[in-house]
């Protein structure tokens, strides 16, 4: 049996929007980003855009403790990408054990679950992930829940979601519909590439 771990934030909930505005409020900007820096931080690692927004990393704990605090505010707004409820209700008849692992709270996710429809799906909900540390909590999800590695299948939207798989050693699925472009989603060299919410059936069978 196939076992499926899915990020959260840009791969089963449609919060981009959300998030940038929740960054802009906390950040305190003089100006919004422009669609033309949206654009080139799509391509970029977590560390590229970092350094492009001028962020200091001893900032970044204390942002994304608020970032949560804020999201959590607007997470029953946000939405499912399209399909996405069809596709997990498939992979769940189909015998997968779900999971999902996210920077985001288990709270926040719990509730969005809820709202659309989707609590009782997934087998167990790891939350409140530090922005470095997906590799470290997939083998914690692995150990925990006894999975077999072999079976694995980490689906993420950005370059460190395909990364912390692969130094996990479990399979990595990137998808196009998310954060990260799917050029940068390419280069990083993922085992499979998804460009849509049922895509992921074709690749996990």
């Amino acid at each position: 049996m196939k076992t499926v771990i899915f990020d959260f934030d840009g791969t089963i909930a449609d919060s981009f929007e959300s998030v940038l505005t929740i960054f802009e409020e906390i950040t305190k900007r003089p100006e919004k980003l422009t669609a033309e820096e949206i654009d080139i931080l799509r391509g970029q690692s977590l560390r590229q855009i970092i350094k492009y927004l001028k962020i200091k990393k001893w900032q970044l704990p204390g942002m994304v403790f608020k970032a949560k605090k804020l999201i959590g505010v607007r997470i029953t707004e946000i939405k499912t990408f399209p399909d996405m409820p069809e596709t997990l209700k498939q992979l769940r008849n189909n015998g997968c054990g779900m999971y999902i692992l996210s920077t985001n709270s288990a709270d926040n996710i719990d509730r969005f679950l809820k709202k659309n429809g989707l609590d009782g799906y997934f087998a167990g909900i790891s939350g409140d992930i530090g922005l470095q540390g997906k590799a470290s909590a997939l083998k914690k999800i692995i150990g925990r829940y006894k999975l077999d590695k072999s079976s694995c299948y980490y689906i993420g939207d950005e370059v460190r979601d395909i990364l912390a798989a692969k130094k996990a050693g479990v399979t990595s699925v990137g998808v196009t519909w998310g954060f990260n472009d799917p050029a940068a989603i390419k280069d990083a060299k993922p085992d499979f590439i998804a460009d849509s919410p049922k895509g992921l059936l074709k690749i996990l069978g």
